[in-house]
């Protein structure tokens, strides 16, 4: 395997693995093994193809285009607006996520409330994306690495505690009742990795786009087996005990050691990925949509903490709702921009069947997130 090919996996493994994974394992145990099981392999395919799909489009197109570029250049100026406002929000879930989860981890260490805790997160995240800290998110891939090594210690640490009763395999739950949509739209956020796709593309100039797509393949297939090896770790050790954060049920077997060795790699993992998302979305409303600084500062920190003060405080189903309805928006879009790409070079033939079957599904899920939650 080639240094590029190593680097650009490198990259979309970065982006791709962070907060999602201390959810999963407490989503999966509320639906059940059936549908926790159901909606990875969903997931996982729908974001495989969705990923290989936009890797093509910015593969193909040349220039610093981004998601909303792509959109008005394929499906026309409304479109472009449409997928600014999917961006916004979807970022706005992202940044409220990794505050209150950055609260939660700070609890651990200070006798504080989680939520005064969160809401030093927002503050001191947005005064460093105001102060033009960015660059601080540049760790965030070093981060990732240790985090990818902690799932591996703990499986090694905690091997001699899992029990395979704790999966309670017995109790197939097939009926739509309960949390059994909840895995779903958190598979899809914790499997996303759009955003550095152009950025990967620069590094295979000169490379053919089956080496391209392959890498990207390679990253999101990482990722998916730490997932998998985090969630069998908690729930094997958890059990029924299992916190929506993971760590704190996990310290009730391991003891604190674990706990603080989590907790303080996870807080440094979200409070990285706020400032770089929330940097990346204050450039997107300068450059983009031409906000003086001021406004475009503003429009990234106030509407997160708006909402966390409303009592948007359950960050599973914040989550939850960002990836089904968010993201499959999202995957809908690209989905047409391919179509467009793919008509436009005589290669359509091939693609129709799979953008209808994965386009169906995106939209079921939606509708199923909209039903769950309303």
């Amino acid at each position: 395997m080639t240094k590029t090919r190593l680097k650009g996996i490198g990259m979309l493994v970065g982006m791709i693995f962070g907060a999602g994974v201390f959810a999963l394992p407490f989503a999966v145990l509320k639906a059940g093994i059936f549908w926790g099981s159901l909606h990875f392999i969903l997931a996982l395919l729908i974001m495989i193809f969705l990923h290989l799909w936009y890797g093509e489009i910015a593969y193909c197109v040349p220039g610093n285009n981004r998601f909303t570029g792509y959109a008005a250049m394929f499906l026309g100026n409304k479109a472009k607006w449409f997928a600014f406002l999917i961006t916004v929000l979807t970022y706005y879930g992202a940044l409220l996520v990794y505050g209150l989860l950055g609260g939660i981890f700070l609890a651990n260490f200070f006798p504080l409330s989680p939520i005064t805790l969160s809401l030093s997160v927002f503050v001191i995240g947005g005064i460093l994306v105001f102060l033009h800290f960015e660059k601080l998110a540049g760790i965030n891939f070093f981060l990732t690495v240790l985090l990818l090594g902690f799932v591996v210690l703990l499986l090694i640490i905690a091997f001699s505690y899992i029990k395979i009763s704790n999966f309670d395999f017995a109790n197939f739950n097939f009926s739509f009742s309960g949390d059994w949509f909840l895995p779903y739209g958190i598979w899809l956020f914790s499997l996303a990795g759009f955003a550095v796709l152009p950025e990967m593309r620069d590094m295979f100039i000169g490379a053919t786009i089956k080496n391209f797509k392959r890498s990207i393949l390679a990253g999101i297939l990482i990722c998916a087996v730490f997932y998998l090896i985090f969630i069998f770790t908690i729930i094997g050790v958890s059990g029924k005990m299992t916190t929506s954060d993971s760590l704190t049920g996990l310290a009730k077997v391991l003891g604190t050691p674990a706990l603080v060795a989590g907790s303080l790699l996870g807080f440094l993992v979200v409070f990285t990925s706020f400032i770089a998302l929330g940097a990346d979305l204050k450039n997107i409303f300068r450059y983009d949509f031409h906000f003086p600084p001021w406004l475009a500062w503003l429009s990234v920190v106030v509407p997160p903490i708006f909402l966390f003060l409303t009592g948007a405080e359950n960050f599973t189903r914040i989550l939850g709702i960002t990836g089904s309805i968010g993201l499959g928006l999202m995957g809908i879009l690209i989905i047409l921009m391919t179509r467009k790409l793919r008509r436009e070079r005589g290669d359509y033939e091939r693609f129709s069947k799979i953008k209808l079957i994965a386009g169906g599904l995106l939209m079921a899920g939606i509708i199923a997130a909209v039903i769950s939650e309303f």
